[in-house]
């Protein structure tokens, strides 16, 4: 939005005033100085902004954003927000007080710029949209829903209840991911280990012994020479497959056909398609409770899914449902959803339910997604210690069996 600077006389007192307002156009600014300010414009000119301010809002430097929030501060700072605004403490004082006491710096320096424009009569959701960086639809939507019904408390409360279930969510799939990560980098060091130090010294006495050997030791043999002549090329090819993916995966025909690969897997497909679900039905919920039309609802929630054949679905029900269909049909349609989902939403549309419905569809997912993952940790151990013992025991043999030949040749 353009950004003005104007000089005139205050129209009750008479006195010289100057500042900055932005607007939309020059119009635009001179009818608000003049109605909400009071002010009577002498002079009004568009400031441009510069390469070295970054594009900058009005009074404030943009660089800070490039630190980031994580979601997990964002979900305390709405929480204490709701805490505020519940105990009716001024919007701008509230915010004041969020900047002071985070740790922060990047959402520090945005809630005081948001404060700022507060101050100047922005509202806080047009405030708020003015960093997309920190504050995404979801959260923008929902407070201008909380604004225009004047439940901004009960609005935050939804929200950071929301993002306090997005953490607890992600704090237990890095749980799931973080002990076969460990095992897999634990298995691949003793195989190496093995490989580069152990099988060699063997195949010295081997040789001196000129004992015969099987094929299988003379393919581990083999290999072990490889890895001590070649150890940089899987190191570059796993670079090398992890760069060719990341860039298969970025365009959207490749992230599709992933996603799409995601949800038919074995054992792991069920469990993101219950994530997704979760995601989708909790999302569309909360912003239905807080007032957001279901339009725009449907076109945030295809973003937080984060599955693109999902969000496909989601994008064609948002057109049909502008075009008078229900919900429930448009999904029903995709084949993708489970059906439990689209005979929810139906029974929600037909009592006039939905939001309820949708709340205990996301519960129902979310106690399914908490036993799967709990299941799936319980059986990771046992099949990643057979894994490692495979591996072992498959070296172990193939140089003992040589060893034993020795054994004979010396009796």
């Amino acid at each position: 939005m353009p950004l003005y600077s104007y000089k005139g006389y205050d129209s009750k007192t008479g006195a010289n005033v100057k500042g900055r307002i932005d607007a939309e156009s020059e119009r635009t600014a001179r009818q608000t100085l003049r109605t909400r300010n009071k002010i009577i414009v002498a002079e009004l000119k568009e400031e441009k902004t510069s390469s070295s301010s970054g594009g900058r809002k009005p009074g404030f430097n943009l660089s800070f954003l490039e630190q980031g929030v994580s979601l997990d501060e964002m979900s305390n700072m709405v929480r204490q927000f709701s805490t505020l605004q519940g105990a009716h403490v001024p919007l701008d004082e509230s915010l004041k007080a969020l900047a002071n006491q985070t740790e922060n710096p990047t959402l520090r320096n945005v809630l005081s710029s948001v404060k700022d424009l507060v101050s100047e009569g922005k509202s806080l959701a047009d405030s708020s949209a003015a960093f997309p960086k920190v504050f995404n639809k979801l959260y923008v939507n929902m407070v201008k829903a909380g604004e225009s019904s004047g439940n901004l408390a009960v609005v935050l409360e939804r929200l950071s209840g929301f993002m306090e279930y997005q953490v607890a969510i992600r704090g237990k799939i890095v749980q799931a991911l973080v002990y076969p990560s460990v095992m897999i980098v634990a298995s691949l060091g003793v195989v190496v280990f093995l490989l580069v130090v152990i099988v060699p010294k063997l195949t010295k006495v081997f040789t001196s012994m000129r004992v015969e050997i099987p094929w299988y030791t003379d393919w581990l043999i083999k290999f072990s020479t490889f890895l001590q002549s070649y150890w940089f090329l899987p190191p570059i090819l796993a670079a090398g497959a992890a760069y060719g993916f990341s860039r298969w995966i970025a365009t959207d025909d490749g992230r599709k056909k992933f996603d799409s690969i995601l949800l038919k897997a074995p054992v792991i497909g069920p469990v993101f398609m219950m994530l997704a679900v979760s995601r989708f039905t909790r999302t569309l919920s909360t912003l239905l409770a807080s007032g957001v039309p279901i339009i725009a609802a449907l076109d945030i929630t295809k973003n937080v899914v984060n599955n693109r054949v999902l969000a496909a679905v989601l994008e064609q029900a948002k057109i049909e449902v502008q075009e008078g269909n229900s919900l429930a049909a448009c999904i029903s349609k995709s084949g993708v959803f489970p059906s439990l989902v689209t005979h929810m939403i139906s029974t929600g549309e037909k009592t006039g339910e939905l939001t309820t419905m949708l709340a205990h569809v996301a519960k129902s997912y979310d106690a399914e997604v908490e036993r799967k993952i709990a299941k799936m940790i319980s059986l990771i151990e046992p099949i990643m210690m057979i894994f490692l013992m495979i591996i072992a025991v498959t070296v172990i043999v193939a140089m003992v069996l040589p060893m034993m030949n020795i054994m004979k040749q010396i009796k």
